[in-house]
Parts: C-alpha cells; structure tokens; sequence
C-alpha cells in the first residue's frame, strides 16, 4: 500500500530508491540496494526476504529479469506483491502482482533507468507525476528522488493517507566495501512524512 520510484545514475555511480506509504516504518521493508549491484523495492503484501534474495543473485551475473524471476519463483504467493528491481547496468525488472490492492501498476521511463511502482494509491496519475517531477528536478539523484515522491504526495498518494517515507541511495563511500549508504533517511510515522522527511534531509547535508 505504497509507491517508490527507483533510479539509477551511472555518471555518479549511484542508485537509489524514495519510498512513501500509509502503513507505518515503510524503509524498514520496502527500499533495498547494494552498490555496484542495484536496488530493489518490494511491496503491496511485502515480503521483505525478496529484495537481499535479489541483490545476491544481481551480484552473481544474474540479469534483472533473472534475478526477481529465480526470487519470485521461491515465494508462496507472487500474485500479492509488487517488485521493482534496477540493476547497474540500468536495466529494469518489475513484477505487479494481480492481487495487489488497486490502483496499483507502474511506469517505466523509456530514455532513463527510472522506475515508479504503486498499489493502493489514488490512481496512475501518483506514478506519472512522481516520473514527471524526476526527470525535470534539478540536483543530484537524492534531490530528484526527494522531488519525485513530493509530487506522488501532491498527486493523491497512498488512498489511506502518507504515513511513513523512507530513501536511500548507495554508492561509493570512504568506508567501501563495508558501507555503501550515500543517504539513509526515513520517518516511521508522521501525518505528513514527505514534507518530514524533506526537513531531515536538509539537517543531514547541513552535517547536524
């Protein structure tokens, strides 16, 4: 009952994912990634076991589409979730599942690896803005994830209400290989966490 949208930059080195729901601490589920590999979503009725399942065979060879396929195929019941998988070499993988709570579906950029995915939320016009705010925003990929769920909000977001937001972006650090967070943000229950998690944001690069 939630929407993301995930990207890649290759120029930077960085993906990463921005992620919005009604239910409470969405990023301590849903957002995922590993750097040099990709970074995953994986929501509606979440299994969170899919995402590192995914990230381990992306870091053997496996092809996005392989990847959550081999994953998908060891889940009891695929048909309830949604996952969004980029991998570093851009390419995209989505599985929405027929039972995910409507509106639910997902948008693809053709030029971008840039991905939104949603279920539950007001309509398709959430995934459509959140795309459309990414590919115009200006900054690096964290303001552009920020500026793309932004929009999702403005758009309707989740029918119960946005109550937890989550982004992470990973990439090189100066403690690689043991730590790849770029930005590790989230707000776990707030009436609006968007605008929260905008705010945190702002604290962070000020180095609070």
């Amino acid at each position: 009952m939630t929407y993301s949208i995930l990207a890649y930059d290759p120029l930077l080195g960085q993906a990463g994912v921005a992620v919005v729901s009604g239910s409470i601490a969405v990023g301590s589920r849903v957002p995922w990634g590993r750097h040099g590999v990709g970074v995953v979503a994986t929501q509606a009725y979440t299994n969170p076991a899919l995402a590192p399942m995914i990230l381990e065979l992306l870091s053997k060879a496996s092809s996005a589409e392989e990847a959550l396929r081999l994953a998908l195929s060891r889940d009891p019941s695929p048909a309830h979730r949604q996952v969004a998988v980029i991998d570093y070499r851009g390419d995209i993988a989505v599985h929405d599942g027929e039972w995910s709570p409507s509106w639910h579906g997902y948008i693809i950029h053709p030029q971008e690896p840039l991905v939104c995915i949603a279920n539950l939320v007001r309509g398709p016009e959430v995934c459509k803005e959140a795309v459309r705010a990414f590919v115009t925003a200006k900054g690096g990929l964290v303001d552009k994830l920020l500026a793309a769920i932004e929009a999702g909000h403005k758009a309707g977001g989740d029918r119960r209400g946005d109550r937890s937001a989550a982004i992470i972006v990973v990439g090189q650090t100066e403690y690689a290989p043991y730590y790849d967070r770029v930005v590790d943000l989230r707000v776990d229950y707030s009436k609006d966490p968007v605008e929260e998690l905008r705010k945190i944001y702002a604290l962070y690069t000020e180095g609070y």
